[in-house]
């Protein structure tokens, strides 16, 4: 009776860390999605509307996902990015303001196609990502019987 009971709380300590796993790697997905959104809609907001900054970034974050959302208003980074797109994104935030419309341009420009590099790989994992749980159910499936 105690095995069974061994093997079915490790299952589910299993099924948790699966779960886990997944929800971060769609949140990265999610925040890399709205990145290259924002870039897009950057873009055109220096083409026409011209709004300032603080105002686009109010305006943008009340479509966006949650981990972009608190990346706006805090600046804090909740989704696990990697120390490359920690890097890209943190320079493209340092050289927004100081920059003229020709340069920002461009600035925007180089940074959306490695933000949509970044995005495109991120997709493809975030679609895998459902494997996650039933390889944590088969971990803990498997520690159950290595604790028996």
């Amino acid at each position: 009776m105690l095995d069974i009971v061994v093997i079915i709380v490790c299952s589910l300590c299993g099924f948790a860390i699966g779960k886990y796993v997944e929800r971060r790697v769609k949140a990265k997905s999610e925040f890399l999605s709205d990145l290259v959104r924002y870039t897009e809609l950057f873009r055109l907001n220096i083409d026409g509307r011209q709004v300032e900054l603080d105002k686009f970034n109010k305006e943008f974050a009340e479509n966006c996902s949650v981990a972009f959302r608190e990346y706006l208003t805090d600046g804090k980074i909740r989704c696990g990015l990697s120390n490359a797109e920690k890097t890209s994104l943190k320079n493209f935030y340092d050289n927004i303001g100081a920059v003229g419309s020709r340069e920002l341009k461009s600035h925007i420009d180089y940074y959306s196609a490695i933000f949509s590099s970044q995005n495109k790989s991120a997709t493809e994992q975030a679609s895998k990502a459902s494997v996650y749980v039933k390889l944590g159910i088969l971990l803990g499936v498997m520690v159950g019987i290595v604790f028996i």
